[in-house]
C-alpha cells in the first residue's frame, strides 16, 4: 500500500513534497538540490514512488528527446534492484537533458481543449474516414491532425493503425512498451502518436545515451550532508514553492492554516515507510513496548534534536503555511510551469494562455471527444491546396 501525503521522510519532510521537489529539481536542471532529494527519495523507501514521478516527468517533459532516458527507467524494473549511487546518477541523468520535448503533453492538452475542431488542411488524398485521414497525416509529419483527427476512432482501432506503421518503421519494440506505459490509456496512446510520427534522424539521436556523472562540486556537497550528525542540520534543503503547486496538500490549504511537525508527530511515524521500519523494534501493535523503549528511540535518533524543541524556523524546512490555491489556479499554474520548461518537438503553434486549464483526467476527457468528435465529423474530406497570392 502507498504512503499517504501526509507520511513523512527519513528526515521529516512530507512525503507529497520530496517527489515533487525532485520532480521540479529535474526539470528546472538543479543538480544539487536534484541530488538531494533523489537521496530523500531512496533513503525514505520510496524508490517506487520515486521512479514513478521520474516516468511521469519524462512524459510531459521530456519525451522523445530522449528516450534512452526512460530506457533507464526501464532497465530498473527489469533488474529489480538498484543502489543508492545508481538511482542518484539516474535522477542527475534526467537533470542533465536539454533536448526536453513536451510534445506528448502539448497533444493531451490541445486535444482536452479543442473539443470542436473543423479540419481544414491542405492534402491530396479522398478520405473515406478518419482511419485514412490519421494515416496519411501521421505519414506527411501532421502529428497534432492526425491526434485530432483520432478523436473520433475508437481507441482499439487506434491501436491497430499504429501498430501498422510500427512495423513499417521496425519500432514495434518500443511501441509495446508505449502501450503499457502509463495507468492512462491516453498517455500511453500520445506518446504511440510521436513514437510513429518521429522522422528517422530525430529517433536516433533520442537513443543517445545520457551522461550521468555526479559532478564533483555535487559529490562534495553530498559529503557535507552526510557528514552532519544532527537531523535538523542534515536537513539542508527546503521544498521550493512553485514545486508545491497542485501536486501537495500544501498548495490548496489555506494561507492561515500550517501544517506544522509537531501534530500527531509519533502517529504520522507509524504510516511512514521509512520509520515505520526503524520503530518496529521499539513498538508492538502500534504502542511503546515500554517506556524505555520510547527514551532509547528518542536517544538513538534524535539525540538532543527532538523536533518539538526546534525553532519555528527548522519546523517551517519541512512544514509551513499553505498557498491557498483553489485546485483551477494551482492546476493552472502547474501547466504553465510544464509548458514553461519544456517545447514541443514539432513545428507547430505550441503556446497556450497562461491560464490554461485542464482537468488533465485524460481518460474520461477523451472519452467524452470521442463520443462527440465520432458524430460531428464529416467524411470523406476532398482534397484541396493552399492557393497563395502575390
Amino acid at each position: 500500500m502507498k504512503p499517504s501525503n501526509q507520511a513523512l521522510s527519513k528526515h521529516l519532510y512530507r512525503i507529497d513534497e520530496v517527489l515533487s521537489s525532485l520532480r521540479w529539481s529535474i526539470i528546472t536542471h538543479n543538480l544539487n538540490e536534484t541530488a538531494f532529494w533523489a537521496i530523500e527519495v531512496y533513503q525514505s523507501n520510496l524508490l517506487q514512488e520515486g521512479l514513478e514521478t521520474l516516468e511521469s516527468l519524462w512524459l510531459t517533459n521530456i519525451g522523445f528527446g530522449s528516450w534512452y532516458a526512460l530506457r533507464l527507467i526501464l532497465f530498473v524494473y527489469e533488474e529489480g534492484e538498484l543502489s543508492e549511487q545508481e538511482w542518484l546518477e539516474i535522477a542527475c541523468a534526467f537533470a542533465k537533458v536539454r533536448i526536453c520535448g513536451s510534445t506528448i503533453f502539448h497533444l493531451l492538452l490541445r486535444g482536452s481543449l479543442s473539443s470542436e475542431w473543423t479540419p481544414a488542411f491542405p492534402h491530396s488524398q479522398i478520405y473515406e474516414g478518419p482511419n485514412d485521414a490519421v494515416i496519411d497525416c501521421l505519414k506527411r509529419g501532421k502529428l497534432k491532425e492526425a491526434w485530432l483527427l483520432g478523436r473520433s476512432i475508437a481507441i482499439s482501432d487506434q491501436w491497430k493503425l499504429l501498430d501498422t506503421l510500427a512495423i513499417e518503421l521496425d519500432r514495434s519494440s518500443e511501441l509495446a512498451i508505449v502501450k503499457t506505459l502509463r495507468p492512462s490509456a491516453y498517455e500511453c496512446l500520445a506518446a504511440a502518436y510521436v513514437l510513429v510520427s518521429l522522422d528517422h534522424i530525430t529517433w536516433l539521436s533520442s537513443q543517445k545515451p545520457l551522461e550521468n556523472n555526479i559532478p564533483d562540486e555535487v559529490t562534495d556537497t553530498i559529503e557535507i550532508w552526510t557528514s552532519e550528525s544532527s537531523m535538523r542540520k542534515r536537513r539542508a534543503i527546503k521544498p521550493r514553492v512553485e514545486a508545491l503547486l497542485y501536486l501537495t496538500e500544501r498548495s490548496h490549504l489555506s494561507q492561515g492554516c500550517q501544517n506544522e511537525l509537531q501534530v500527531n508527530f509519533e502517529e504520522t511515524l507509524k504510516h511512514s515507510p521509512y520509520w515505520l521500519d526503524v520503530l518496529s523494534d521499539y513498538m508492538k501493535n502500534g504502542q511503546w513496548i515500554s517506556d524505555r523503549n520510547k527514551e532509547e528511540f528518542y536517544d538513538t535518533h534524535f539525540p538532543d534534536d527532538i523536533p518539538d524543541e526546534w525553532s519555528l524556523a527548522d519546523r517551517e524546512i519541512s512544514h509551513g503555511h499553505g498557498l491557498g490555491k483553489l485546485i483551477e489556479q494551482s492546476r493552472s499554474r502547474f501547466i504553465h510551469h510544464t509548458l514553461q520548461h519544456s517545447k514541443s518537438l514539432e513545428i507547430w503553434d505550441s503556446s497556450f494562455p497562461p491560464n490554461t486549464d485542464s482537468s488533465m483526467e485524460w481518460d474520461s476527457l477523451y472519452f467524452e471527444i470521442q463520443k462527440k468528435s465520432s458524430q460531428t465529423l464529416k467524411f470523406p474530406m476532398m482534397p484541396f491546396k493552399k492557393v497563395f497570392s502575390v
